[in-house]
């Protein structure tokens, strides 16, 4: 992969806008090809429903508990394990989703594909789009039905020798931006075959 420079300021839609940031969703820009985007939060929503019901159970088992005089005069240590559980469990739910959302940055040009990760240590690597040998879209039974329509895109190719295979998780309208990558590397080859004649 190749080291790239920070994204520019990212916009809400597909339309020409440099006033608003940190947008999940993608947002193209009227000097060419500049799609922008981050990961959406929407996509933890599974893992929170799944936390929730975690500690309703947790809670509807110490009531239970107490009610049926099962726990005897350690019930107050009880109660201190269930919140502090719970306490740990929701706490490392909001890391991941701040830290998720806060920066994981993607964008697309017309040559280039760029991906920006961490927060203290920035990591930003960058992939040709005529080099790209296939985009696949994933969508889980979850993503679609209840983490609102997000996806993942997994990105091969062969001629790039430090990652072979690039996965962009979290992503909002991924069919949109899916299409734009098939497109635009279709365009791309295309003008390629032209100038080589192959």
């Amino acid at each position: 992969m190749y080291n790239s420079r920070e994204a520019v300021p990212e916009t809400n839609k597909f339309m020409p806008d440099t006033t608003q940031k940190n947008t999940s969703s993608p947002s193209e820009k009227s000097d060419g090809l500049n799609l922008e985007w981050s990961y959406a939060g929407k996509a933890m929503r599974a893992q929170t429903f799944l936390f929730v019901l975690i500690s309703l159970l947790a809670v509807g088992g110490g009531v239970y508990a107490m009610s049926a005089a099962l726990l005897g005069s350690s019930y107050r240590l009880v109660w201190c394990l269930i919140a502090g559980g719970l306490a740990l469990l929701w706490g490392y739910h909001y890391a991941v989703y701040f830290y998720r959302t806060w920066t994981i940055r993607y964008r697309l040009t017309d040559q280039r594909l760029y991906v920006h990760l961490g927060l203290l240590t920035r990591t930003s690597d960058s992939m040709e789009l005529i080099y790209i040998d296939d985009v696949r879209l994933v969508q889980t039974l979850t993503d679609r039905f209840i983490n609102g329509g997000v996806g993942s895109l997994i990105i091969f190719c062969s001629a790039d020798k430090t990652d072979k295979k690039l996965v962009l998780k979290g992503i909002d309208k991924p069919q949109e931006i899916f299409e734009k990558i098939d497109a635009t590397r279709t365009v791309l080859r295309a003008k390629r075959s032209i100038l080589t004649g192959t």
